[in-house]
C-alpha cells in the first residue's frame, strides 16, 4: 500500500534558541534522508535583519556530522541532494507568519521546537507551536522542551525505531501511518516498530502500513483517559515519536481545555508529529490505495 503523499520541502522556523537548535538538527537530518529542500525561517516583529551568526548553520553542521569535509562549499552541500535557504518574515504574530509561509513556500513538513511554557509565563507568552500544529495544512513535527528527540544534534545520528500512533475511528488514522512511514524510510533502522494504541471500547482498523521487511507492527488497547494512556504508554515503551491525526478543536469544551492533541502536546514525553486529517488521504475508503 504505497503512501499518497511525499515530503520534498521542509520548513524550519527558528528563534535562535537552544530548543530551536535541536529542532534544526531534526529538520536537517530529515532533509538529508528525504533529499528535500530546507527553508530556515526567522520571524521578526519589526522590519529588521536578524543576526544569523546566532542561527543554525547548515554547512558547519554537516561538517561536524561527518557528511562533508571541512573544506566543503555550497556545491558539496547540493551534492547531498538538499538545497537550503534562509528567509526572514515580519509580523507581530509568529504563528500567523509561519502558517502563511507554509502556503507561500509549498512546504510539505514543518519541524519546530516547543518551549514548554507553563503558569503565568504561558499566559504572557502564548505558544507559537500549538497554533501552527492545529492550523497548518501539513504535518508538523514538534520537538518538546528539554527532550533530545530522535536525532543527536551533536553527531547527526538518528534513532527512529519506536513509533507510537494513537488511533480512533475518527479522525481516520491513515495519515499518521503515511507520514511516519515516510520519516522511517528517511531514517532507516535495522528494525522499526510501529505501535497503534486504541483507548476505549471497540476496534479500529490499523492495516494502513505498507509492507517493509524492516518494519514490525504492534496493536495495543488501553482503558481510561486518552491523554494519560498515550503518555504512559510512550514513557513505558520509550517511544521515539508519537504521531496523531488532528481535526483541530471541536466545540466549547475543546475551546476551554484544548483538543486531545493540544493536551498531548503540552505533556508529550517525546517528539510529536501532528498530522492534519485531510493530509494525503484523498482515497481513504477506496478498495485500493494508489
Amino acid at each position: 500500500m504505497p503512501t499518497l503523499a511525499a515530503i520534498r520541502s521542509i520548513l524550519l522556523p527558528t528563534d535562535f534558541s537552544d530548543e530551536a537548535m535541536v529542532a534544526f538538527a531534526h529538520g536537517l537530518r530529515l532533509a538529508i534522508g528525504l533529499k528535500a529542500e530546507l527553508e530556515i525561517l526567522h520571524v521578526e516583529p519589526r522590519n529588521a535583519q536578524p543576526d544569523w551568526r546566532w542561527g543554525p548553520h547548515v554547512r558547519d553542521t554537516l561538517v561536524r556530522w561527518g557528511f562533508l569535509p571541512a573544506s566543503a562549499g555550497d556545491d558539496e552541500v547540493a551534492a547531498l541532494g538538499i538545497r537550503y535557504r534562509k528567509v526572514v518574515a515580519v509580523g507581530e504574530r509568529a504563528d500567523e507568519a509561519i502558517v502563511e509561509e507554509i502556503v507561500a513556500s509549498h512546504a510539505d513538513l514543518v519541524v519546530m521546537a516547543a518551549h514548554g511554557r507553563s503558569g503565568v509565563r504561558r499566559w504572557l507568552e502564548p505558544s507559537v507551536t500549538t497554533p501552527v500544529a492545529l492550523r497548518g495544512a501539513v504535518p508538523v513535527l514538534v520537538i518538546p522542551h528539554s527532550k533530545r528527540g530522535f536525532v543527536n544534534a551533536e553527531t547527526g545520528e538518528a534513532a527512529l525505531t519506536r513509533i507510537l500512533i494513537p488511533v480512533a475511528a475518527k479522525p481516520h488514522p491513515a495519515p499518521a501511518f503515511d507520514a511516519t512511514s515516510i520519516l522511517a524510510k528517511a531514517l532507516p533502522a535495522e528494525r522499526t516498530y510501529f505501535a497503534s494504541l486504541h483507548v476505549g471500547p471497540g476496534a479500529v482498523e490499523t492495516e494502513w502500513l505498507e509492507e517493509n521487511p524492516a518494519w514490525s507492527t504492534l496493536n495495543w488497547t488501553a482503558d481510561g483517559g486518552v491523554v494519560d494512556a498515550v503518555e504512559d504508554t510512550a514513557r513505558t515503551w520509550s517511544a521515539d515519536l508519537i504521531a496523531c491525526v488532528t481535526e483541530g478543536r471541536h466545540g466549547l469544551l475543546d475551546a476551554l481545555r484544548g483538543s486531545t492533541v493540544e493536551r498531548l502536546l503540552d505533556h508529550t514525553p517525546t517528539a510529536f508529529l501532528v498530522v492534519p486529517h485531510e493530509w494525503g488521504t484523498d482515497q481513504i475508503g477506496t478498495e485500493n490505495r494508489v
